[in-house]
């Protein structure tokens, strides 16, 4: 079968291109008897040539070549008339360049990178503090400056410092701390020991050395000079604190790994009790990770148990391993009164985040809280008295979610989120982990006037903490 395909191409009058186009397939008739008889013949010779099929799909291109030629033909006519639309421009594709493949992986890698080693140089919080407008905060890191060389005598074969040497590098970056009250302006209050921090005038102490500070805080140096410090930020709970003076170029001190300090351990305490400053006094580390409680607070705090004496005044004051490395704070408030040569300091390994917290914020922010105070019962004493072991609801604050809750005083919580809890230390251990705003379960026990006890589930939001500690609160 054959299509007849004609073009005419003629211009008008005012100057267009004017396409006559044709196509006028040849029409065939009905086949008569003897066309009929050599259909067979045909056949073949349209095998042996085109088949009508194929050249059915020829006339169809034939087609969609005339149609092409004529728009290329028009658009090149269009483009000489400012009036005519012009044919749209083909998107042209960049090609992907070798170079932009390696680049965007480095380039990623490369602010991965840098984040994590800002985070360690500059301390957590540095994004915050390279863009907000408020004045610098400083955050904590281990100092990393080098004690001065000592002469021969004061270091053991072994690299380490004697007693004497620990005294030599050390005892400089320990401060006499006294605290002024209102009323009584001429004697001090409360008296303690500090360890210098940083150079430009940062010190460490306990929390409970400054607390009553209301009218004024004295820092004394080694040297007898005396600063008037101001109170960068407190944390009663883990009874730390941050104060500064107006100084520069002190000898900070460095701070050592407490989490590798072992039993036996020779360590060596500086501070000033009883207001004599730069006291020595020596032992070992009889106990490590002792979970001591501080006398005004409900949160126990890692510390190392030594033998060396301490008494009032070494309150905020360093105990140093014999590298005269900082390895914890000394606190005669956590001193066993009923025993002898039984003192603990704070690891310094558990006070960092507090003291991070405290230089960034001025307090520690975020610490979540139920908002009960409790007796606690342990399985013991509940076994001899005949009551549930748990915590015995003495008090619920009505401003925590836990007030909406079936709860009622005299009540006993024996599980928080599934695990048994006999102590305030066992609570902590599970809030601790958390945030304020997450919810909470709790298994409770109730005895009721029949004699029967009544048991139940309730679930609750933790709250934040930014209050004072009430005694036994959680």
């Amino acid at each position: 079968m054959d299509n007849e395909k004609n073009f005419d191409s003629t211009r008008s009058e005012d100057g267009f291109l004017q396409d006559k186009v044709s196509f006028e397939p040849a029409l065939t008739e009905q086949p008569t008897q003897e066309q009929e008889k050599n259909l067979s013949g045909q056949s073949i010779e349209l095998k042996e040539g085109l088949t009508a099929d194929t050249a059915f799909s020829q006339t169809r291109q034939d087609s969609k070549d005339a149609i092409k030629e004529l728009r290329e033909l028009a658009s090149s006519e269009a483009e000489q008339w400012d009036y005519m639309p012009k044919p749209p421009r083909g998107v042209k594709k960049h090609p992907d360049h070798p170079f932009l493949k390696v680049f965007i992986p480095f380039a990623v890698a490369f602010v991965v990178l840098f984040g994590a080693t800002a985070r360690i140089v500059f301390g957590k919080g540095w994004t915050n503090r390279l863009f907000s407008k408020e004045p610098e905060t400083k955050v904590f890191t281990l100092p990393i400056a080098k004690y001065p060389e000592l002469d021969a005598q004061f270091y053991q074969p072994d690299g380490r410092y004697t007693v004497e040497g620990v005294y030599e590098a050390v005892s400089p970056s320990i401060v006499t701390i006294e605290a002024y009250t209102e009323g009584d302006a001429f004697s001090a209050f409360g008296q303690g020991s500090g360890i210098i921090m940083s150079s430009d005038g940062y010190i460490i102490t306990n929390a409970h050395v400054v607390e009553q500070a209301t009218l004024a805080i004295k820092v004394r140096l080694k040297s007898g000079t005396e600063y008037s410090a101001t109170l960068i930020g407190s944390d009663i709970k883990s009874d730390i604190a941050v104060i500064k003076i107006d100084a520069k170029d002190l000898p900070a001190a460095q701070f050592g790994d407490s989490d590798k300090v072992t039993v036996g351990e020779q360590v060596v305490a500086i501070g000033s009790p009883a207001g004599l400053e730069g006291t020595v006094t020596t032992g070992i580390a009889s106990g490590i990770d002792r979970m001591i409680r501080v006398e005004q607070a409900n949160i126990s705090m890692s510390c190392i148990q030594i033998d060396a004496a301490l008494n009032p005044g070494n309150s905020g004051g360093a105990l140093v391993n014999m590298w005269g490395q900082v390895i914890g704070i000394t606190s005669s408030k956590l001193d066993a009164l009923e025993y002898d040569n039984i003192g603990f300091a704070i690891e310094m390994s558990a006070a960092k985040n507090i003291i991070e917290e405290l230089m960034e914020h001025g307090a520690v922010i975020g610490r979540p809280r139920i908002g009960i105070t409790f007796y606690e019962i342990s399985d013991a004493i509940a076994e001899i008295e005949g009551t549930p072991a748990g915590l015995c609801i003495a008090g619920i604050d009505e401003d925590c979610d836990i007030a909406n809750t079936e709860l009622q005083l005299g009540d006993y919580i024996t599980e928080v989120n599934g695990v048994k809890v006999r102590s305030s230390d066992d609570v902590y251990a599970i809030i601790l982990e958390l945030e304020p705003g997450d919810t909470v379960s709790a298994h409770v026990i109730r005895e009721l006037p029949s004699g029967n006890i009544k048991e139940f589930d309730i679930s609750f939001k933790l709250m934040t903490d930014n209050s004072f500690v009430e005694e036994d609160q959680s």
